[in-house]
């Protein structure tokens, strides 16, 4: 999907954005003078506009992070339909693993209005880690592990029935020890819900009308789960009978 770059405003690092860049689990292992040293003459960009950071089969040439506003990862289909992927909200890194490879990027990166973005040219980036084996492996840990929750997450988008990760979504964000009634604060807006399913707004808003069976009902903000326990073994037994082909 092509769009306009829209005007950015550019700027240097301050120190409140390095004070977040090192509370990352991405930064979290490395020092405070090696991280000043990998972010040297990087830049800041904040964006008054809605726009496109960059697009499915881009070269991979930098590794972002979202310090205010959101990010969303999509794949777009010949029909011009969008799979919302990932959701990113601050404070984030995205966009690692494709730069890493030295790749393209796997998918499009569309900003909000307001959003406030650091980018890291990756030749600078490698170039100075070569100056510090501990920081580099510790980088290349917290990778390892941001490509194995991509990985599920675009498993989850193929394998599983839009039904089915309405309810995951919904249980991502409650806490594991909650069984009974639960009311959840939607995170997102319906439309971007609907982005991050795969799926229409229309046919979300048919799911959720089909999920009042299963103790579901919601209003524009929030939904109201009867019991979070049977919406657990709800979810568990579907799976099932998709991989016994049932």
């Amino acid at each position: 999907m092509k769009q306009n770059r829209k005007t950015e405003v550019i700027a240097g690092l301050s120190q409140t954005d390095l004070e977040q860049v090192a509370k990352l689990p991405f930064f979290s292992h490395v020092s405070a003078e090696h991280l000043e040293h990998l972010f040297k003459d990087t830049s800041v960009s904040t964006y008054p506009h809605t726009g496109l950071l960059f697009n499915h089969n881009d070269p991979a040439e930098h590794i972002y992070i979202l310090l205010e506003g959101m990010v969303t990862i999509s794949l777009y289909h010949e029909d011009g339909s969008q799979a919302v992927i990932e959701t990113i909200l601050p404070v984030r890194t995205f966009a690692e693993a494709a730069a890493f490879l030295r790749g393209h990027y796997p998918a499009t990166a569309e900003y909000s209005a307001g959003s406030k973005i650091i980018t890291i040219p990756m030749a600078l980036f490698l170039s100075r880690l070569e100056t510090s084996p501990q920081t580099a492996f510790s980088i290349l840990g917290s990778l390892a592990l941001r490509e194995r929750e991509l990985s599920a997450q675009l498993d989850t988008l193929k394998l599983h029935t839009p039904s089915q990760r309405l309810i995951q979504y919904f249980l991502e964000h409650i806490p594991e020890d909650v069984n009974g009634a639960h009311t959840l604060s939607l995170p997102l807006d319906k439309g971007t819900m609907a982005k991050k399913l795969g799926i229409t707004p229309e046919s979300l808003s048919r799911l959720l009308a089909r999920l009042s069976e299963h103790g579901i009902t919601n209003t524009r903000k929030a939904v109201q789960i009867t019991n979070v326990a049977e919406l657990r073994s709800h979810l568990d037994a579907s799976k099932k009978k998709n991989r016994s082909g049932g």
